[in-house]
């Protein structure tokens, strides 16, 4: 079955894209990658600081009061803040944010990808390099001039020549954090190694933008967390062990179920009672 750009997908209806939003996919043209990369070492260090049910005013207070990412003034402080917001929303009622942090518990050395796989649900421009990256095989170089041209591609006459080689930069750091790229100048194509709580994370976001069965295999969330459909179902009966999902087989099907890792309402809006 042929692959599928998981977020490219004809636009859902008015109260689809609604419940997307509810839990945490952004709608928006532009997105934190504008100003900075996925901001991994903030992220971080938040993530060990920071209990798994904070919200996000403990967030907001643990920059901005406490300087827990050790910013030099209070208005980086705030920028910082903002940008997390937009990359990742940091808010525990959404579920791609809230999933990220329990797996990352369970999981630290996904944590990385899972970050890159959060903002890619919720900035276009991550989105649309991408495209690029899976066109290379590994070892192949990737100049930023190439990835300038793709995102004038995707985005005609949005972005400046400048704000096209910051943004270039800043989705080439991202992915070369996560296992995607790697190079400080000159980036290299390269394969993350795949990970349980990674693939999981994956499958998990595919499965609330709608995808299922074949179609969630071959997405893109596949691409991102570099497995296999045929490798898929090891990982995912590891994350079943840890009480993420509940895998049901029969017929030569196997049914993907995340409702273990939601919100009775979250359950509501994924099988459509509203």
């Amino acid at each position: 079955m042929p692959s599928l750009t998981a977020l490219d997908q004809p636009k859902p209806k008015d109260h689809q894209a609604r419940d997307l939003e509810v839990f945490g996919f952004s709608p928006n043209r532009t997105g934190g990658h504008m100003a900075r990369s996925m901001m991994f070492g903030e992220l971080k260090t938040l993530h060990e600081l920071l209990p798994e049910y904070a919200t996000r005013e403990d967030f907001g207070r643990a920059i901005e009061e406490d300087n827990a990412i050790g910013k030099p003034t209070f208005s980086s402080r705030q920028k910082s803040f903002r940008h997390l917001l937009e990359l990742y929303s940091l808010e525990n009622k959404r579920a791609l944010f809230r999933v990220l942090r329990k797996i990352g518990r369970d999981d630290p050395a996904s944590l990385p990808l899972m970050a890159a796989i959060c903002t890619y649900c919720r900035d276009a421009q991550l989105r649309a390099s991408f495209e690029l990256l899976r066109e290379k095989k590994p070892g192949e170089v990737i100049p930023r001039k190439e990835m300038e041209d793709q995102l004038e591609h995707k985005f005609p006459g949005a972005f400046s020549d400048a704000m096209k080689k910051s943004l270039a930069q800043n989705v080439n750091t991202t992915w070369t954090n996560c296992g995607h790229l790697q190079g400080r100048v000159k980036k290299t194509r390269t394969l993350p190694q795949a990970r349980m709580g990674a693939v999981c994370y994956a499958m998990f976001a595919g499965w609330l933008r709608g995808l299922r069965g074949e179609f969630l295999l071959n997405s893109t969330f596949s691409a991102l967390a570099n497995v296999s459909p045929t490798a898929v179902a090891s990982w995912l009966h590891q994350g079943a062990s840890r009480g993420w999902l509940r895998l049901r087989s029969g017929g030569g099907v196997t049914d993907i179920d995340f409702s273990p890792l939601l919100t009775q309402q979250e359950i509501n809006l994924v099988h459509g009672s509203h």
